[in-house]
Parts: structure tokens; C-alpha cells; sequence
């Protein structure tokens, strides 16, 4: 039984470190994505341990020790996402709030009025759909008489891209940063109180054993869309499905060379995928903005019948004026090159 804890606690130990190393195969990279999950379990495997065992010998000792060294590692990674953010700031009342829901429908659902009413319902100022294709977009036509301006991408391969806004529209365009089959939306819009900045959704594919077999495509993705918000000098909001967890190394990449801020630090974890079972979701529809855009709140909305919960936000565009950022020093920024290399020569391979 000793061994077979010793076993339990070293395999649980080790898999939590797997991110941290510079493999992206997705047998990696998946226990990025359960990592609370990971931690709960090894927190009852500690717990559990100081009632199971009679006796200590040094096997078990120095496993609830590694066990107990993991759990702060896992801890120190989770803890600035933990909603403090009340805690220990006193947020400005919001003025000119404006909202924003990303939702992943789920290509293959066909209960559309379940989306349409929350809609109807919520009246945000932009919202963001991917996974739409000709039906979801010939459905979602209830909803256009709300919405000025459409910016529709409707494809068949679960990587279509919908976007409504109330809001005034300078331009908007499509950009493919790794493949011609994966857009991504760029608009430059004004608030009511004529502010400007640039909205960007995006939906880059995930590493997993039915999609690509290692994160370097949604890597790259996720630099081409840092480098492209960093030269357009302007108050910004990311979201979309990134098909990462805020956690990553690579969202952590994405936010330094973008100069962006993850909305999640300090406001909650807020998981939005899987919708069942609960008790397995993580954070996979991300959001990030720029120093001039104060995100005032968070959160998943109710299920849609598909396999994301949608995810609303407010903000407030708190400095039209863009303060230009420093310059990426050279290292970071020929690692970021390096990853768009590795991104397109996987892409290339797998053509």
C-alpha cells in the first residue's frame, strides 16, 4: 500500500511539471489544462495519507514531502487567479461600460434559440461567435436588427467566425496568421463617447489527439496576433476560444509581447469548457486588454447547449490616447520569430 502511494505521488508530481518544459506534444500540454484538477487530487492524496498509514517510513515521507513541494508549485502558479482582486483594490466606478460576450456554439449544435435568447437577453455592445457556419449564421439573423455592423466568416471545419457590434466601425478585416482555414477578426471601433480601439477575435486549434499534435500552431497563432496588436499602437481587447489555459507559458508569452493584461488575474478562474462535467472545466475562452481598457467584470453565462459556456465581460475604454510600448528586447522577440517559424513549418508538414 506504502509503495502504491509512493507510486501515486511521484506520477502526480511529475505530470504537473510537463507544461514547464519546452515539449508541446499535447501528452504534455494537456496537464496544463487540469491543473486544478491535478492539484485537488494531490492535496486528498496528502490529506488521505496522514489516516491511511500506521507507520512512516522514509518511502512515504519523502513522498508527501515531493507531494507537498508540487502543490505550493501548483499553487503559486493558480493563486493571481483567485478573484483577490477586491481585496486588495478599489475598482473605479465604470463609466461609458461597454460588454462583449465570446461564445464557442459548438459548430454541431442546433439548439440556436437557446444562444439567440441569451442575446436578446444580455444586449451586449460587441459579441464574438466561432465555431459558426452558413446554418448558425442563417439562424443568428434574429439577432441582426440589434447590431449595425456584421463581419461574417461562415466555414464548415468548426473555425468560423461571426461578429456583431452596436458600436461604430472604422474598418474590420480578416487576417490568417498560420493557415488559410483558421481566420482571425480585426475591427477598429469607437465607443459612445468616440474612443477608439482595436477588437480582435481569435481561434487558434488545440493540441489534442483529434486536432494537432503539438501546441506549435496555436503558438504561433498566438505570437503573429501579439506582434500584429504591439505594431497597431492602439487601446486593444483579445478574446475569443484559445484554446489555452491562462496559465500557460504561452499565454504568459502572448501577454508580454502584446503588452496586454489578462482580465482573469485577481477577478476568478472562470472555467468555460467542458459544460459537463463541471467539476473538469478550465479557463479555455480568454480575454486580454490593454492598459487604456479597465475590464470591470467577468464571467461565464448560462449553457447554450454547447460544449462552452459563453463568456461576458465589461469594460471601459479609459484612455483613447495609445502610450506607446517599449521595445521587446532582443531575446524575447527572436523567440517569439522562433515560435512563428516552428508554427508555419509544422503547418507546412501536416500539408
Amino acid at each position: 500500500m506504502i509503495l502504491t502511494f509512493a507510486i501515486l505521488a511521484f506520477i502526480f508530481s511529475v505530470v504537473s511539471y510537463f507544461p514547464a518544459t519546452p515539449i508541446t506534444h499535447w501528452t504534455f500540454r494537456v496537464f496544463d489544462y487540469i491543473r486544478i484538477q491535478i492539484l485537488v487530487l494531490q492535496i486528498l492524496l496528502v490529506i488521505v495519507s496522514f489516516f491511511l498509514f500506521d507507520k512512516y517510513p522514509s518511502i512515504l515521507l519523502v513522498s508527501q514531502i515531493f507531494l507537498t513541494g508540487t502543490i505550493i508549485y501548483q499553487a503559486t502558479i493558480i493563486f493571481p487567479y483567485l478573484p483577490t482582486f477586491n481585496l486588495f483594490k478599489n475598482p473605479k466606478n465604470p463609466s461609458n461600460v461597454l460588454t462583449v460576450i465570446s461564445v464557442n456554439v459548438l459548430q454541431k449544435n442546433s439548439q440556436y434559440n437557446r444562444l439567440i435568447e441569451l442575446i436578446n437577453e444580455v444586449q451586449p455592445d460587441i459579441l464574438l461567435t466561432l465555431e459558426t457556419n452558413k446554418e448558425w449564421e442563417n439562424a443568428l439573423q434574429a439577432i441582426e436588427k440589434h447590431y449595425s455592423y456584421t463581419h461574417k466568416i461562415p466555414l464548415e471545419n468548426r473555425y468560423g467566425l461571426h461578429f456583431y457590434t452596436k458600436l461604430e466601425v472604422k474598418k474590420s478585416k480578416e487576417h490568417y496568421f498560420i493557415t488559410d482555414d483558421r481566420p482571425a477578426i480585426e475591427a477598429h471601433l469607437f465607443d459612445y463617447e468616440g474612443n477608439d480601439f482595436v477588437f480582435l477575435g481569435i481561434h487558434p486549434p488545440p493540441p489534442s489527439p483529434t486536432e494537432k499534435p503539438t501546441s506549435k500552431q496555436k503558438d504561433a497563432e498566438f505570437m503573429k496576433a501579439a506582434q500584429l496588436i504591439r505594431k497597431l499602437h492602439s487601446p486593444s481587447l483579445v478574446t475569443g476560444d484559445f484554446n489555452n489555459v491562462c496559465w500557460s507559458r504561452s499565454a504568459r508569452m502572448f501577454a508580454k509581447v502584446s503588452n496586454l493584461q489578462d482580465s482573469r488575474i485577481g477577478k476568478g478562474i472562470h472555467g468555460t469548457f467542458p459544460v459537463r462535467p463541471s467539476f473538469m472545466r478550465f479557463p479555455l475562452d480568454l480575454l486580454f486588454s490593454s492598459k487604456e481598457i479597465q475590464v470591470h467584470e467577468i464571467k461565464t453565462l448560462r449553457d447554450v447547449g454547447s460544449d462552452h459556456l459563453p463568456f461576458f465581460a465589461k469594460f471601459s475604454v479609459v484612455k483613447s490616447n495609445y502610450s506607446k510600448p517599449t521595445s521587446l528586447n532582443s531575446e524575447l522577440k527572436e523567440h517569439a520569430n522562433d515560435i512563428i517559424e516552428e508554427g508555419e513549418k509544422a503547418a507546412e508538414e501536416e500539408e
